[in-house]
């Protein structure tokens, strides 16, 4: 789904939770993603991606069109699955903002824990187990893998990270392994990614 809101001089974060909240009555929001995009102004126009699951979860985002989001006027639409001019520049934007955006270069994939929890738990007993390691850039749930992803500021600290492998978190046992990135897997050019890397 596609949002576009008149005023977005919030931080990112903060326009996340604005979205996550307004569109969780629709279904289980698995990710939002905010990018950058160069060709438009920094407080206008500003889209994101809202990624639900859930039966009915498209007809419900729908029926929010219109509506306010925090002081936003929002249009809800369904991302088109043959790419316009529009949707392909702003994928463009996106993949951009993720090859060289250094919150990315150094993560790893955590699995093990109690997947019945909610998100939010979730990335909050992570954060408590990893926070030691160092700086916590992005922490993605993926509920439909039954696996997270954590990024670090430093290489240092995702090898740190990588030495609790087999660590407990609530009784259970964590596999924790390096995630693809940009740096070990260069993309190709023209919008193309490498083979091996993960967008997070």
């Amino acid at each position: 789904y596609n949002f576009c809101g008149d005023d977005t001089c919030l931080p990112e974060d903060d326009i996340k939770k604005e979205l996550i909240n307004h569109f969780n009555s629709c279904g289980e929001v698995l990710s939002v993603i905010v990018p950058k995009d160069p060709h438009d102004s920094p407080n206008l126009h500003r889209r994101a991606v809202v990624i639900l699951l859930g039966d009915g979860a498209e007809e419900k985002a729908l029926q929010l069109n219109g509506t306010d989001i925090g002081g936003w006027n929002a249009l809800v639409k369904v991302e088109p699955e043959q790419e316009d001019e529009e949707s392909s520049r702003y994928r463009s934007s996106l993949i951009d903002e993720l090859m060289n955006d250094p919150k990315f270069w150094y993560g790893v994939s955590v699995r093990g824990y109690d997947t019945s929890l909610p998100v939010d738990q979730v990335e909050s007993a992570l954060k408590k187990h990893f926070s030691y390691c160092g700086e916590i850039t992005h922490v993605f749930v993926n509920t439909l893998d039954k696996q997270t992803n954590i990024y670090f500021s430093l290489q240092e600290e995702e090898a740190r990270v990588l030495d609790l492998h087999g660590t407990k978190v609530g009784g259970l046992k964590l596999d924790i392994s390096r995630v693809p990135s940009v740096l070990s897997n260069r993309p190709l050019g023209n919008g193309q990614i490498g083979l091996g890397y993960t967008v997070p």
